[in-house]
């Protein structure tokens, strides 16, 4: 039995996955088979109990397996019925689902599955047939068309005595209707296996070898070495240029104003004396604009190359709003002023920015996470977490703030914990510099030099050297955050600067005007009914006023009202919050980060609950900063929850959070797990004996760590590779 273990778990693992992948109905949507591409040409048509919305549909393989049509309530007061059916050419039910207009105030697509394959043959059609009991000229459910739309015919019927199966036979009168609806479907030329599952029972079967000859493959194991900063720097390098060539132009947040701003300083134009760029980049948002937290808009590479033919003509200018930041644009401007020297064109522009923010971030979390003296594998992972890596493959000055703050708390970690380390001047120096930076950069990290407390004394010296350090470098990092603008969330022109801004209509043809509109004063899509109320100095006083309450608000957000949306959005939402990651990806994500900080720990390092609390401190009190600067500018007074708060805001103090959870217990446990409990050769002597069994359970720890590595590694790969799944079929229509 026990040499035939290893066989008999593989084969419990196989038959228990391959039920699981073969008796799920539809396993995911991945690529569609037939897409709309949608622009601004999408008109919309109403559902009105009066009348049939009827589309044929030309199937283009064997089978087809779920439909996905774009929806919107534009100003629904309440909730309607209605109707999809899927019809044969002769009217017979294939699938019905009545369903409500519910969430759906702004366009996205609703997914309709089926219980199901349904065989049609490839060239086959079906009629799909859209109809409410309920909806009226006041309260419907609107659907949109693409005139260009080539998916087959659409008409419009009127409804006779309220029989929709009876108006199809029917031959009463019918409205032709120019293109298509806008919608996707999903077909497969198997009926019971597709693509996908295919894929899964091959990786089911690799698992299954690899658990039968998992005795054999120990030795190799063993023999594996991890070094968690140049894996990092392969992964980083890999899908990093992937996600700074596929991510359409300004589909990162606020891009477009860090493509300003970068181009203003790769102009040399530091202290912004003529606040103007080249109306050239405003262009691209009037291209590319139009995607911003649209979550049904496409783009194509046609169309992002053909802005290569765009030229910069930098005398002709428009008047800007640009961010004053200086240091966390260096990447970006570097690599715009090295394009202008080849006459790059604006888009060619902005991929080289985002191409140096990717280059720069890498290095520096490649020395953050070799300058670590523990926790390597949690930088690993924050690193390549796809929100991390999204904003270094980006414009956004997120990228270098999230990489100095990781450098700074390692290269502190370091100060603290590594006893063969000997701090000298040079090492004051670097550390100096990057608290200098990292507080030029956003001011609310500043807080992070009060890691410094976790330093012994004598690894200083004497107290009073220990004080005029710590000193020192507060007021470096004071005099830093009084740089330029660094308070933009807490100065009350920002608030006053919303309310005016946030109400003008989006003109189309704005960009075209004579008088330049500045991007930042178009009304962003999301904010259709932005709350009144919003007073800087008002919520400032109300937060004074009732600082418990204000806690209490604080609580409410981060632990009720928005935990999800603040866990989703930190492992990643891609785009203008509008390329969610699948839940399963958030989940494991989060799962693996957990474990890992519990797990991996070094036993010559001890962390005391006293030297906790001041990471616990410094993240508690940047959780409060972040969510009072967006409280006091973009929420109305006295609200009991705080929006707007994105999960990314976390991503520098996230290290804190993860070294609460470190801990020598489990690793010293695991370790009396893993020691033999019987020794084979007893005629061995004592010294050999002994030699023998720290031998074979320093193999075992050896075996364990290196497959949790090799865990961590696969795990990143897939996570990266879902990643940019996400980003590409979001942004572009990809077919199978």
């Amino acid at each position: 039995m026990k040499k035939n273990k290893y066989l008999i778990i593989g084969l419990i693992f196989l038959i228990l996955s391959g039920t699981v992948i073969y008796s799920s109905k539809l396993t995911v949507l991945f690529f569609p088979t037939q897409d709309m591409e949608l622009s601004r040409e999408m008109k919309f048509e109403a559902l009105k109990k009066e009348f049939l919305i009827i589309q044929e549909i030309t199937v283009t393989k064997e089978y087809l397996t779920a439909v996905e049509l774009v929806m919107v309530s534009w100003g629904v007061p309440y909730l309607n019925e209605n109707t999809l059916m899927v019809l044969d050419t002769n009217y017979q039910t294939l699938y019905m689902k009545h369903f409500i207009n519910e969430n759906l105030y702004r366009p996205k697509y609703q997914l309709f599955k089926f219980p199901e394959n349904i065989h049609v043959g490839k060239g086959g059609k079906v009629i799909l047939c859209l109809s409410t009991s309920t909806g009226n000229k006041d309260n419907h459910l609107a659907v949109p068309r693409m005139p260009t739309g080539k998916l087959g015919k659409l008409s419009v019927k009127p409804v006779v005595n309220e029989d929709v199966i009876g108006t199809l036979k029917g031959a009463g009168q019918v409205f032709p209707i120019e293109g298509s609806l806008c919608m996707r479907t999903y077909e497969s030329s198997f009926g019971f296996v597709n693509w996908f599952k295919t894929f899964l029972f091959f990786l089911a079967s690799l698992l299954t070898l690899l658990i039968v000859f998992a005795k054999k493959l120990q030795p190799f194991v063993v023999q594996l070495t991890f070094v968690p900063e140049k894996i990092y720097v392969v992964l980083a390098l890999v899908f990093g240029l992937a996600l700074v060539f596929i991510t359409p132009p300004l589909q990162v947040p606020d891009e477009h104003d860090h493509l300003n701003r970068a181009y203003q300083l790769a102009e040399f134009n530091i202290f912004q004396f003529d606040s103007t760029v080249p109306a050239s980049l405003i262009q691209l948002f009037d291209t590319f604009g139009g995607m911003n937290f649209n979550t049904i808009k496409k783009t194509s590479i046609d169309e992002i190359l053909s802005q290569r033919k765009v030229e910069l003509n930098p005398q002709v200018r428009s008047a800007i709003f640009a961010r004053p930041f200086i240091f966390p644009y260096f990447p970006q401007a570097l690599g715009m002023f090295i394009g202008k020297m080849f006459n790059c064109s604006p888009v060619m522009l902005l991929y080289m920015g985002r191409t140096f923010n990717l280059l720069f971030s890498i290095g520096l979390i490649y020395f953050a996470i070799r300058t670590a003296p523990f926790f390597k594998w949690i930088f690993f992972l924050l690193a390549l977490m796809p929100m991390t890596l999204f904003l270094c493959a980006s414009l956004s000055k997120d990228a270098m703030i999230i990489s100095l703050s990781f450098l700074l708390i390692a290269l502190l970690l370091r100060f603290a914990y590594d006893q063969h380390k000997k701090i000298n001047i040079q090492d004051l120096v670097v550390l100096f510099a990057i608290s200098f930076l990292v507080a030029t950069s956003r001011s609310v990290y500043a807080i992070l030099i009060g890691m410094f407390l976790l330093i012994p004394v004598y690894r200083i010296g004497s107290l009073k050297k220990y004080i005029i350090i710590f000193m020192s470098l507060i007021i470096t990092v004071f005099l830093a955050t009084q740089i330029g603008a660094l308070k933009p969330l807490f100065q009350p022109k920002a608030a006053a600067s919303t309310q005016s801004t946030m109400n003008l209509p989006l003109s189309l043809d704005a960009l075209s005007a004579p008088t330049p509109t500045p991007i930042e004063r178009f009304e962003r899509s999301d904010r259709i009914n932005f709350p009144k109320g919003v007073n800087f100095i008002e919520q400032k006083q109300f937060i004074l006023n009732n600082p418990i309450q204000y806690l209490g608000i604080v609580f409410n957000s981060v632990f009720i009202s928005m935990r999800t949306f603040h866990l989703d959005s930190f492992i990643g939402i891609m785009g203008w919050l509008n390329k969610p990651l699948p839940k399963w990806h958030i989940n494991f994500y989060l799962l693996i980060l957990i474990i890992t900080a519990f797990l991996l720990s070094n036993n010559d390092i001890k962390i005391g609950l006293i030297n906790k609390l001041i990471p616990a401190s410094i993240f508690i009190a940047g959780v409060i900063l972040i969510e009072t600067g967006l409280y006091l500018t973009w929420n109305p007074v006295g609200q009991n929850y705080i929006m707007d708060v994105q999960g990314r805001y976390f991503i520098p103090y996230a290290p804190l959070f993860f070294l609460l959870l470190y801990n020598t217990f489990i690793n010293n446990n695991l370790n009396l797990l893993l020691k033999p409990r019987k020794i084979i050769p007893v005629k061995l002597k004592q010294k050999a004996l002994i030699k023998q069994v720290s031998v074979v359970q320093n193999n075992r720890q050896i075996i364990l760590y290196n497959s949790y590595y090799l865990l961590i590694v696969c795990f990143s790969v897939i996570s990266l590779l879902s990643t940019v799944y996400v980003v590409l079929t979001g942004y572009y229509i990809v077919l199978i």
